[in-house]
């Protein structure tokens, strides 16, 4: 019986959901899991507890105990943000953005050009090619922009233009990324 309930509490420990593709899995004595995927944004966050036990009592005071206990979480970091993948990507989403919705009790979160993961020598001759691509859509933001008190202050406040805004991205939680060219 005591080796049915720790196989049952290990196959559901290794029952949990792949959470990303450069995720590390380490199990102690203790039986705990811990899932760090520290390249990956999944905004996920999952708890899960398993507790068997079983008491047997015998006429002869015999006892036969077991309990088992996972814990596995999974938190990544906000590094897809900070690519110039995600910020050519946001160029032509942002050409229609309704900006209405962003207030000043938005979270409103500026990202430089210059801090942006990846190759700066490739991408951004890239990332050049997209906004030249795109300039009636930058225009056209950047317009929007100007109408856009909140958005204007964050940018006054950091000491950004305007015209300095290469794109503006909403995440599913309502937060506001405002993608600022400071390559001179």
């Amino acid at each position: 019986m005591k080796k049915t309930i720790i196989a049952t509490a290990v196959t559901a420990l290794l029952a949990s959901t792949a959470i990303a593709q450069d995720a590390t899995v380490g199990v102690d004595a203790g039986a705990g899991a811990s899932v760090d995927a520290p390249s990956l944004d999944a905004g996920a966050s999952t708890d899960t507890n398993v507790d068997a036990g079983a008491d047997t009592n015998t006429g002869a005071n015999g006892k036969a105990s077991a309990n088992a206990g996972a814990n596995a979480n999974a938190n990544a970091g906000d590094m897809a943000d900070n690519t110039y993948g995600s910020v050519m990507a946001s160029i032509k989403s942002s050409a229609n953005l309704d900006l209405s919705s962003i207030t000043d009790e938005s979270q409103i979160s500026i990202v430089l050009l210059s801090s942006l993961q990846g190759d700066a020598a490739t991408e951004s001759a890239s990332l050049d090619a997209e906004l030249s691509a795109n300039a009636d859509a930058q225009a056209g933001l950047h317009s929007r922009l100007e109408g856009n008190a909140a958005i204007s202050a964050k940018l006054e406040a950091e000491g950004h233009a305007i015209e300095d805004v290469v794109s503006v991205k909403t995440k599913a939680d309502g937060s506001v990324i405002i993608y600022v060219d400071d390559r001179g």
